[in-house]
Parts: C-alpha cells; structure tokens; sequence
C-alpha cells in the first residue's frame, strides 16, 4: 500500500514520517546506489587502465574527456527526451546499455587486449547514458517524496553518492590491482542488480503532455529551459562559478594520479585518497540538509569557494598521500555541502514539466566544464609537469573566490535571491497522490523534523544520483 503522505509542519504542526517509510523513495535510492557504484568503479578503472597500459598523460587526459564529453553534447536533449518520455523506463534502458558496453571492456581484458580508442568509446557511451539516468531520477524524486522533504531527499542522496565514492574507490584500484578486468566485470554484475530493483518501482505519474504547435520540437522546447534558467539572474551566476571550480577539481583529480605515479605510488594509493574525498563528501552531505536550512545558496558559494582557495594550495608543496587524502576530504567535503544546496534550490524552484530541460541546463553548465577540465589538464601536465599545473588550479579557484564574494555580497543579490526562490505555480502538474482510507493507513513510522537527512545507509540522490 502506498503511504498517504501527511502535511508538513507549516500545516499541521506533525512530524513528516521518515524517508525511509515511502517504499518507492528506498527503491530508487537502492537501484540508484547500485548504479552508481558500478560507474564509480569502471570510470575509475578506465584512468588507471590507460595510465598503467600505456603511461601516456594525454592518453588518459583523452578517454577523461571522452567520459566527461557527453556533459557537454547530450545534456540538453536528455533533457527534452526526459520531459516526454516516462522516465523510470529511461532509467532502466540507460542501465541494460551501460552494462552491455562495459561487458565489452571486460571481455576484451579478458583476450589480453588494451585499445585507447575502445575505452574511450565506452567510457563516452557509459555517460551519455548516465545524464539520462541522473536527470530521470532528479526528476522522479519529487514523486515519490513530499515537497516538504525534498531537501532531506537530496541531502540523502548526495550522502548515497559520496558514501559509495568512499566504498567504489579504493576497491576498484584494490580489485584492478588483482586484474584489470576485476572492477569492469563487476561493475557488470551491479548494474544487473540495479535493473532488477528499478523493475520493482511502481508506473510513474509523469506529468500531463505539452501542448501547443511547438511542444514536440526539440530545439523549441531546448531554448525554453535555456531561457528559463537565463532569467534568473542569481541562479545562472551561482552556476557560472560552480562550473568554473568544477573544472578546477576535475584538472586536480587526474594532477593527484600523475604525482602518484611519479612518486612510485601503486594504484591503489590512488584508490585510498578518492576513498579520503569520499569520506569527506558523506560527512559534507550529511551536514548539508542543516546549513542549507540556515543560509542561503549565495553565503554557502562564497564560503565555500574561499575555504577553497585557502586549502588547494597545499597540494603543491606536499605530494604525500596522507596530504592528498585530507585536502580531498576538506574538499568533498565542502563540494558535497555546495551540492545539497543548488540540487535542493533548483528542484524546488523548478515546474514539474521542466524538470528535466532544467536540470539538463544546470548539468551542461556544472559539469560539462569538467570535460574541458580533463582534456586541458593531460596536455597541460605533459608541457609544464605537476607542480606549475597544480600552481595554475590553484590560481583559478583564487579567482573564482574573489568572483563569488564581490557578485554574492553586493545589495541586489538578496534580491535575486528572493525572485528566484518563488514556488513554481504547479501544484496542477504534479498529480496528488492517491488518497487512503484512515482505517487502512498504516501506523506512522519513527519520522524524523522536516529537512533532517535520513541515514543514508538505511535509506537513499538521485542525481544528480547517479553516477
């Protein structure tokens, strides 16, 4: 039976049950975890295979792009394909797809046979599906929770995400250090159990048809999310600079395995310090739910930002792992807080029939910088080595801090804050859910204050789930 979802505090003075009580909500936190476990251990095998195969910098700068490039060329049609399609079936084609071309990886492995091209193809193939995953699950979390827990929803699969980076890191350069073939082949076998719990989500209430003479056309419904998130002139702002310290991490990632290798490290010294940002990107997601209930997304960009601009700069001067590891911990950390906050913002903010041409915008702008990040980073590190690429990262998070704090700190930006934080008028968009008779409601179970995260190890993000 399917919970009667009861009114939140500002209209009824009860506590909202817990996120773990909503069967469709733990469903698709599960089958999403599964996924995401399974991109995080083979997109991290593709770096270590090309790096230790062939030792080339711009040959895994190459097949970085190659999975990043997708951020850049499908994000905004996933996003019309989306808002037509019903999205739970989206999300189990993108997994049947995904684990087809990493069997492929595996099997190739298996012969003894290392192609740059092949990885590359996969790796892009692996991600173009995972946009469509990340904004059908966005999208799909406002109907299965309550709009009064959509920001501990988030919250609590920002945690799932970070949570399984800490696990998928370090044990996919601990099994690719048994065989390379070891995390693509499973990577296989999660997928497989993602797919067989998506299958068990009840039929979605997508929302009604767009009409009108250009409802179906791609590049018309393309510019209206484009001009959605244009007008608002605070959210593109936070999401310009996002973008920019997006690349800047990307660049940092694939700088931190270079110094490992020229340091003597093993693979799996690579695997523990992603472990560290991992760990650190749970704590930050857990305690994302609390600050963004106490300041707004402009004061968190601009601490964040300036925490990191202070902090990046120890990584060219100390290349031991256990510095790595605690600079990615403070660094996930505050991305994972940063995070919570804009999924939150733009969720809410968002109508429901626009959900997914809207989060196909933002995810163009934060995450597509990051395939520009990765190529650039490889030739960078090959023409002017680690420590001056890592000096030039650290100079463009300084001026991304400086950026933040004098747009976010000016009089109108409270302003635009306020204009753009309206709830859309879509309560008609979003069908009601189906009303229960009182003697057939279950009891309540042990519900947590309204925007509190649930443990993200007993229940579930979507988004950007997904990996």
């Amino acid at each position: 039976m399917r919970k009667r979802l009861t009114p939140g505090p500002a209209e009824g003075g009860h506590k909202l049950p817990s996120l773990r009580s909503y069967r469709d909500f733990r469903l698709l936190w599960t089958g999403s975890a599964m996924s995401v476990m399974a991109e995080r251990c083979s997109g991290m095998a593709f770096t270590l295979l090309v790096l230790w195969h062939t030792g080339s910098k711009s040959a895994a700068g190459l097949v970085g792009f190659a999975g990043l490039l997708p951020s850049l060329l499908v994000q905004l049609p996933a996003g019309v394909l989306v808002d037509r399609m019903n999205r739970r079936r989206v999300m189990m084609t993108c997994v049947v797809v995904r684990m087809i071309a990493v069997a492929t990886v595996a099997a190739s492995l298996a012969g003894d046979q290392v192609r740059v091209s092949h990885i590359a193809v996969v790796a892009f193939v692996q991600s173009s599906m995972t946009v469509f995953y990340q904004l059908s699950e966005r999208a799909m979390v406002r109907g299965v929770v309550p709009r009064q827990q959509l920001s501990a929803a988030m919250a609590t699969n920002e945690a799932r995400s970070r949570g399984v980076n800490f696990i998928a890191n370090p044990t996919s350069g601990a099994m690719f250090g048994l065989s390379a073939w070891v995390p693509f082949l499973s990577s296989v076998g999660l997928y497989l159990f993602s797919l067989i719990t998506l299958v068990r989500l009840r039929k979605e209430n997508q929302p009604p048809p767009r009409k009108g003479p250009g409802g179906r056309r791609l590049r018309a419904e393309v510019s209206a999310g484009l001009r959605w998130v244009w007008s608002r002139a605070y959210f593109r702002t936070a999401l310009l600079i996002i973008a920019g310290s997006n690349l800047v991490f990307q660049g940092l990632i694939l700088t931190v395995a270079v110094v490992i290798r020229e340091d003597g490290g093993a693979a799996g010294t690579i695997g523990l310090i992603m472990a560290a940002g991992g760990m650190g990107g749970l704590c930050g997601a857990l305690s994302g739910g609390w600050l963004n209930r106490r300041l707004p997304m402009r004061h968190i960009v601009v601490l964040a930002h300036t925490a990191w601009a202070v902090v990046m700069p120890s990584a060219v001067f100390f290349r031991q792992a256990m510095a790595l590891g605690a600079l990615f911990y403070i660094t996930s950390f505050i991305g994972a807080t940063v995070t919570v906050s804009g999924m939150s913002y733009q969720v809410r903010i968002t109508p429901n029939d626009m959900q997914g041409r809207v989060g196909s915008v933002v995810m163009l702008l934060v995450s597509g910088a990051s395939s520009l990040g990765a190529l650039g980073t490889g030739y960078l590190l090959e023409a002017v080595g680690s420590r001056h690429t890592l000096m030039g990262l650290s100079a463009v998070m300084a001026v991304l801090a400086l950026v933040a704090a004098a747009v976010f700190s000016r009089p109108g930006a409270a302003r635009e804050d306020r204009a753009d934080s309206t709830e859309p008028p879509d309560a008609a968009l979003t069908p009601p859910e189906p009303a229960v008779p009182p003697a057939l409601d279950p009891p309540a179970p042990a519900s947590v204050v309204d925007g509190t995260p649930a443990d993200p190890l007993t229940t579930l993000e979507a988004r950007r789930t997904d990996g």
